[in-house]
C-alpha cells in the first residue's frame, strides 16, 4: 500500500516550495471510511472540529446551518452528525427534527453547544440526539463518543 502526502505550496518573498512525498510500507493512520457531518454557524468551531476529526482519521463534511447541512447529508450520506444547537436559520432542535424525519438520513446526532441550560440538553436528547456536549468539548470524550456511536451503528 502506498500513501502519498502533499503539502500546500509555502510562499516566501522569493521562494516557492512544494513538497510531495510517497511512503510505502510504513505504518500510517489510514483515513476511515466513516464520514462525519459537522454543522455550526461558527467558522472557528467548524475548523477546529474538522482538524480534530480528520486527525482521528475521519472524513469530514461541513455545514453552516440546518438546511445546507441536510442537503450535504443527502449528497454524502454521513455516518454521524455533530451539530450546534444555537444557529440562526435552523436551530439544533429543528435540525434534529429534519434528520429524524428524513428516511435518507440515518445517522446518530451529537449536539455540541455553548448553551448551558440542562433542560435544553434534555430537549435535544428527547428529540433524538445520541449525546450532548458543552462547548468547548473535551476532545478525548468527544472522540470516544464518536467512536462508540460509529462502531455501534
Amino acid at each position: 500500500m502506498t500513501f502519498v502526502l502533499s503539502w500546500r505550496a509555502c510562499r516566501f518573498p522569493s521562494v516557492s516550495i512544494r513538497l510531495t512525498s510517497s511512503y510505502s510500507g510504513h505504518k500510517l493512520k489510514q483515513m476511515s471510511e466513516k464520514t462525519i457531518l459537522v454543522i455550526d454557524d461558527d467558522l472557528g468551531f467548524r475548523l477546529m472540529m474538522q482538524k480534530l476529526l480528520e486527525s482521528a482519521g475521519y472524513q469530514v463534511i461541513i455545514g453552516e446551518e440546518g438546511q445546507s447541512a441536510l442537503e450535504a447529508a443527502w449528497d454524502h450520506k454521513p455516518d454521524l452528525i455533530i451539530s450546534d444547537m444555537d444557529m440562526p436559520i435552523n436551530d439544533g432542535y429543528k435540525t434534529i427534527e429534519m434528520f429524524r424525519d428524513d428516511p435518507d438520513v440515518n445517522a446518530p446526532v451529537i449536539i455540541v453547544s455553548g448553551v448551558v441550560d440542562i433542560r435544553d440538553a434534555q430537549l435535544m436528547l428527547d428529540a433524538g440526539a445520541s449525546a450532548f456536549f458543552r462547548k468547548p468539548p473535551d476532545h478525548a470524550a468527544l472522540l470516544a463518543k464518536v467512536s462508540e456511536l460509529l462502531t455501534a451503528g
